[in-house]
């Protein structure tokens, strides 16, 4: 072997590796890169010593000269020996023009080739398609050979088979990186964070821009924490230690928001330590309400309920507390109403009989108790009118309207002491107004003495008359003389009232 040939497979062992590890790709590119300038050199040095050969050919004649010819001619032709080797077909003329123009093609192959490489590395695409890139790898090293080999035509057509290769795997990324992330997904959810870590990463070379390739990976750098938390949660649920395990589920989740196990066992625990806080409530609720102590009661029961709002069982205890209350302030309510009535406080009995009817107006003590109550009032208010102003019985239609109203009260029953000293004073003031009183007039015989409300008396020197307690008019009248007008209060009881009517002032 040359020592030339050993240096050209020297550079095309540097230019095609055997393996292309994803750890070296940068490594391999330079590599590969470094080898093609090398064998891109080496060719042209070729093309120059074969143009400076075929330059050589033109000017000396490699034809032997004539009178050589000719004795060679005179010279008999051996024998043809069966020994002898065939002569070797001459060499196809090269064209360097065409040589040139294939060339340049094939670095331009090359070029698109190495572009595309590029771009899927840059995407880690020696990760997710191993197959196809193994394969582009593969057909790209074969035209690497072709191109040392100088068969420029071949090579181009290898690099663009490999770039073929290399588009069709681009155009699978999409599909690649929903297949990336599910295996994230699934790793995060069998707790295995390097996995989880390695497929995020992946699906950010493919797209850096991925939101749950980012939020995967943020969550795999402290999944296994989380698990760790999760795992100490349960310890305490089975432990029955409910606070000590709804804080470590809490504590997950204020690591990952996105665990759903976390959130899972946290709604879980927070049901259990409801329940536990229910029973505990409608316990102290129900024992409460044995006591009679119907406050306490309702405030666990109401409290238990807000816990379980659709609990059957709290609604009915708090309809019991209810009731129960009920009942108490209705039998709270009857006994003020006749402690009132006993007292003859028949507004304070009626206040109280009217919020028995608030509570339930069907109840037939506070119905009759309130209108006994109302009665009471209305019969006190009229027998005080007549109390407080007992000129008002003067007048025959008051007089006649205290007379009813009497007989009305004597009829109203209870008859309290009260009631009763109303009646009788009333009566007593009746019996008063009804009694005359006899008073004693005088005259002079001369004078027309009139009463009103009694009549005309005419001329008299006395007279005496009957007049019902009360206020009177005495007018007396005498031509030529300035009438006399006097007014009298006639007082029950009152005795020797004499009263003089004479006219003396002429006019």
């Amino acid at each position: 072997m040359s020592r030339k040939d050993a240096s050209n497979r020297s550079s095309a062992e540097t230019i095609i590796p055997r393996s292309v590890p994803v750890k070296n790709k940068g490594i391999d590119q330079d590599r590969h890169r470094l080898g093609i300038i090398l064998l891109i050199g080496a060719v042209i040095l070729v093309v120059a010593a074969g143009a400076g050969l075929l330059h050589f050919l033109s000017k000396n004649s490699l034809q032997p000269p004539v009178a050589k010819d000719q004795a060679s001619a005179e010279r008999p032709e051996p024998a043809p020996s069966a020994a002898a080797p065939a002569p070797a077909p001459p060499a196809p003329a090269v064209d360097p023009e065409q040589t040139a123009r294939d060339k340049e093609t094939a670095e331009q192959r090359l070029a698109e080739f190495l572009a595309t490489k590029d771009g899927l590395d840059d995407k880690g695409a020696a990760e997710w398609g191993v197959n196809l890139y193994a394969e582009m790898i593969d057909i790209g090293r074969q035209a690497d050979s072709l191109l040392i080999q100088k068969a420029f035509q071949p090579a181009a057509a290898e690099y663009a088979r490999a770039t073929a290769v290399g588009r069709q795997l681009a155009d699978r990324s999409d599909q690649a990186l929903q297949r990336i992330l599910e295996e994230g997904r699934v790793a995060l959810t069998e707790g295995d964070g390097a996995v989880a870590r390695r497929q995020f990463n992946v699906a950010l070379m493919i797209d850096p821009a991925n939101p749950s390739a980012q939020k995967g990976l943020k969550r795999a750098q402290t999944i296994e924490t989380v698990l760790q938390l999760i795992e100490s949660g349960r310890q305490h649920e089975k432990n029955d230690a409910l606070a000590l395990a709804r804080t470590e589920y809490e504590k997950a989740l204020q690591i990952d928001p996105a665990a759903d196990e976390a959130r899972q066992a946290l709604s879980r625990v927070t049901d259990r330590i409801k329940e536990a806080q229910f029973g505990q409530l409608m316990s102290q609720g129900l024992t409460a309400l044995h006591r009679n102590d119907y406050t306490l009661a309702r405030t666990r029961l109401l409290k238990a309920q807000s816990l379980k709002p659709d609990s059957r069982e709290a609604t009915d205890a708090l309809l019991q507390v209810d009731q129960a209350l009920r009942l108490g302030r209705i039998d709270r309510l009857r006994d003020s109403a006749q402690k009132a009535e006993q007292s003859e406080d028949w507004q304070n009995a009626r206040q109280s009989y009217l919020a028995v009817l608030d509570i339930d107006p069907n109840l037939q003590f506070a119905v009759r108790g309130q209108a006994r109550a109302a009665e009471q009032i209305r019969i006190a208010k009229r027998l005080d009118f007549y109390l407080t102003r007992p000129q008002v019985l003067e007048s025959d239609t008051q007089l006649e309207n205290a007379v009813l109203l009497l007989q009305e009260a004597k009829a109203t029953a209870p008859r309290g002491q009260k009631l009763a000293g109303r009646i009788n004073t009333l009566e007593g003031l009746i019996a008063a107004a009804q009694t005359p009183v006899r008073i004693t007039i005088e005259s002079d015989n001369l004078t027309q003495v009139a009463v009103y409300q009694v009549g005309q008396l005419g001329r008299f020197a006395q007279r005496e008359l009957e007049l019902r307690p009360g206020t009177y008019t005495v007018v007396g009248a005498r031509d030529g003389y300035r009438d006399v007008r006097l007014k009298i209060v006639v007082k029950p009881d009152q005795q020797n009232l004499r009263v003089t009517v004479q006219c003396k002032d002429k006019i």
